[in-house]
């Protein structure tokens, strides 16, 4: 009798311990922010098929390097931010969507124009 419950008291201890240790791993892979900088940098990356920008955002001391992000169906980065992306000069003003993988990936990209007051359209 009591070996039963030990049993079962243990796979339900395994099964909560799967559980969360699962949870934590899915909280740190979904990381997300919007960033609003000027562009510092831009290089391709070095397979060449990816761009890569270092944006200097707002109250930060030190540029972060962004890339675009891989679409199954495109085999390779989104094709349409990936042609803003290298559309988009050093100096530029920019809000970009990110979500952390295999470092930051631009989910959504966009150049902010200034008009000639100075306002933002």
């Amino acid at each position: 009798m009591f070996a039963k419950l030990g049993f079962i008291g243990f796979l339900t201890f395994a099964f909560v311990i799967c559980v969360f240790t699962d949870a934590d791993a899915q909280d740190k892979k979904s990381r997300t922010g919007t960033v609003t900088g000027e562009i510092k940098s831009t290089k391709a990356s070095p397979n060449g098929k990816n761009q890569i920008i270092g944006v200097l955002g707002a109250g930060e001391e030190k540029e972060r390097e962004y890339r675009v992000m891989y679409d199954k169906k495109a085999n390779g980065p989104n094709p349409e931010i990936l042609a803003k992306v290298k559309a988009a000069k050093i100096g530029d003003r920019v809000r970009l969507e990110w979500i952390e993988g295999e470092g930051f990936n631009i989910t959504a990209f966009e150049v902010l124009k200034k008009t000639k007051d100075g306002d933002k359209k």
